[in-house]
Order: structure tokens, then C-alpha cells, then sequence
């Protein structure tokens, strides 16, 4: 079947589907990815369709690459806006490696700011530059390496289909030489100075698209980087007794778990005082919490009472972290009382305090050792 009738069928077929299968997006992406352009859950739907039936109509060449690209930048813009946002949720589990991941998607940022204002020639070298440092951060080679032996194919994404990826990495990998006007989507070229016209509205579209299909590939492979990375500081940093330069412990095994516990109880505990008024069982609560964090449930202290609730858990450097909460009996304000404990020793007795200061339930002075410090 010819290029055109396959793309006929291709329309004929997801006109009439709301929800097209992964049989006919592969058929889509066998039209696309051949001319530079990677397929992910991001394409708009409706434009997409349209430059199928063009394509069906003989569009091809030049001219396909310029409908897709109006599509990108007209009716689906804000997702070639945002194309590297999602990157921002990966790698939670090691924030060191996190804060890395952020840093580059505000260089992708910057990168597609140029875009929009027609600097073609800097958006499209910083995003090959920054595929090149994520693809080594997560895999410890470059996406355009052809000693890259990632077949870039999954079963959960529309970005991992056969023949997308692979595809569009073999032309962005391609060597370009002796130097001249090329206009091509080539790394080579165009890192290397190889390529004086690659400096286009389509290939800088064709880039950030890439961006876009990485960002739906990569995700899995980025957090198990984070967790590979946070073993071997764990390591590294065990045993030491020392803090760093804003005084957090060296030695942080379990604070970024307890961390998120903390934030996760919080917000189970305002839900139940607030937004879905009812009990709140502590206890219940930040044991499937511990266990969701890969904390063990038995190594915190829980306690309640007829006026609020605390826990506490000192992690392996010796520090006891922990929190207590109350509703509020202030008359003008809803929020719980709330103290977050972080200390050498761990606490002794409920706390509670009003507006002339520290007291304990029966009115004898504050222990000396509760701290109204954060949690870091």
C-alpha cells in the first residue's frame, strides 16, 4: 500500500474511532516518525487527523513537515510549551538528583522560550544538549550514541510504540560532513557546526517534540535512577555524625521517607478535621502510611489522647523526628495546633500550647527539651 492510501485509511479509520487503538496510532507514527517527528500522548487529535488527510491527499516532503509543525505550535502550543514539565515529577526519591532534573528542564524552558521568539539557531543546540545530559543522567549514554543499545519500545506508553523512537533516533543521530546548508534534524550537524541551516521553525518543533516523547519514555527509568543514586549516597554517608553547612544531618537515611510520611498523615488528618469531618484513627493511618513509605510500622511511638495525637521515629544518625497535633479551640481559627518536633531525645508528654505560651495539660511547666522546630 502506497504512503497515500495507507494515510487514507489511517483517517478513514480514526475518524470514526474516538479513542483510536494502539493498531492505528502505529500506523500513524510508520507516516511520522520517518520524517523526524516522534509520537507521544501529547498530539493533538484533531490536527493530527487533519495532516492525515492531507497526507492522503498527496501532502509530503517539505510541506508535511510544515502542516505538523503549524499543528504543534497553533492549536496544540501550550503542550509544546510545557513539553518537559512532566519531567518535574520524577525522582523523588533522591532529591540531590531531583534538583538535577530541574535545573535541565529550566534550561528546556529557556531553550523553548527561544522557540517562540524565532531564535531557532539557540533553541534547537541547547535542547540537543540537554537530551544529551538527561539521556547520560538516567542511562549513561546518549540518546544519539549509536553505541546506545536501548531499543526505546515499552507496552505503557504511545512514546515507547515500535518504529517511533528508534526511528527518529537513527535521523537525529546521523552524521553530517563535509559542512553545508543541510537543514536537517542531525546532533552531528548541528553540535559540530557541520550544518549551517538547521536553524528552522520545523526542526526546532521536531526537537521539542522529541522533548516531549522523552518525557513520556523516561519517567520509570528516572525514578529507578533516583532510587540506585540515593543507595549509594545512603552508603556512602552511614555512620557519620556530622551536618551540612544549613545543619541537616549528613547521615539522612529515612528522613526523606519520613518526610513524605509526615506531609502524607497531615493531609489525612485535615481531610478528617475539615474536609470530610469524622474519627481520625492515628494509629491505622500511619501504619499503612509507614508501609507505603517503606517504613516500619513498629519503630514509631503513637499516642493520643481526648485532645490530640503525636508520633515520633528517630532515625539511624540518632535524631528522633516527630510531630503532635490538636484541633484548634481559638475562636477565630480553624486549623489545627500543630508542633513538629526534631531533637536528640525523644519527647516525653503530649505538648500543647496556647497564646500565652507553653503548658502541658495539667498546667505544670513545659518540659525544656520540646521544640517547636521543623521537620528538614
Amino acid at each position: 500500500m502506497s504512503q497515500s492510501a495507507r494515510a487514507r485509511e489511517i483517517a478513514r479509520r480514526l475518524g470514526v474511532a474516538d479513542h483510536p487503538s494502539r493498531e492505528h496510532l502505529a500506523e500513524a507514527v510508520a507516516l511520522f516518525a520517518p520524517q523526524g517527528w516522534a509520537m507521544c500522548g501529547n498530539w493533538h487529535f484533531e490536527g493530527t487527523l487533519r495532516v492525515l488527510r492531507s497526507v492522503g491527499d498527496g501532502l509530503e516532503g517539505a510541506a508535511l513537515d510544515e502542516a505538523i509543525a503549524d499543528v504543534w505550535n497553533d492549536e496544540n502550543g501550550t503542550w509544546l510549551k510545557f513539553a518537559a514539565a512532566p519531567m518535574r515529577r520524577w525522582s523523588n526519591m533522591h532529591q540531590p538528583f531531583k534538583q538535577i532534573i530541574w535545573d535541565r528542564v529550566a534550561m528546556i524552558e529557556k531553550a523553548i522560550n527561544h522557540h517562540f521568539a524565532g531564535a531557532f539557531e539557540a533553541s534547537i543546540s541547547i535542547l540537543l544538549s540537554q537530551i544529551d545530559g538527561l539521556s547520560f543522567d538516567l542511562t549513561g549514554k546518549s540518546f544519539f550514541s549509536k553505541s546506545n543499545d536501548d531499543p526505546f519500545l515499552d507496552d505503557a506508553t504511545i512514546a515507547g510504540m515500535q518504529a517511533n523512537l528508534p526511528v527518529v533516533r537513527a535521523l537525529f543521530s546521523k552524521d553530517v560532513r563535509p559542512t553545508g546548508h543541510y537543514g536537517a534534524v542531525s546532533r552531528h550537524g548541528v553540535l559540530h557546526g557541520r550544518d549551517l541551516g538547521y536553524a528552522t521553525r520545523v526542526n526546532s518543533t521536531k526537537t521539542i517534540v522529541l522533548v516531549a516523547a522523552l518525557a513520556e519514555y523516561f519517567p520509570t527509568i528516572a525514578d529507578n535512577a533516583a532510587v540506585q543514586q540515593r543507595r549509594e549516597h545512603e552508603a556512602a554517608v552511614a555512620g557519620s555524625t556530622e551536618v551540612d553547612e544549613r545543619g541537616r544531618l549528613v547521615d539522612d537515611r529515612d528522613i526523606p521517607e519520613l518526610l513524605n510520611f509526615a506531609y502524607e498523615v497531615n493531609g489525612e488528618y485535615l481531610n478528617a478535621l475539615v474536609l470530610v469531618p469524622g474519627p481520625f484513627d492515628a494509629e491505622r493511618t500511619l501504619v499503612a502510611l509507614a508501609r507505603k513509605r517503606g517504613l516500619d510500622p513498629t519503630a514509631f511511638t503513637v499516642a493520643e489522647d481526648d485532645t490530640g495525637w503525636r508520633w515520633h521515629y528517630t532515625v539511624p544518625a540518632g535524631r528522633t523526628l516527630g510531630y503532635a497535633a490538636r484541633p484548634s479551640t481559638h475562636s477565630e481559627r480553624r486549623h489545627p495546633d500543630v508542633w513538629r518536633w526534631d531533637h536528640a531525645t525523644k519527647p516525653q508528654a503530649l505538648p500543647w500550647v496556647d497564646e500565652t505560651g507553653w503548658r502541658s495539660d495539667d498546667d505544670a511547666p513545659q518540659p525544656a527539651n520540646w521544640e517547636p522546630k521543623f521537620v528538614v
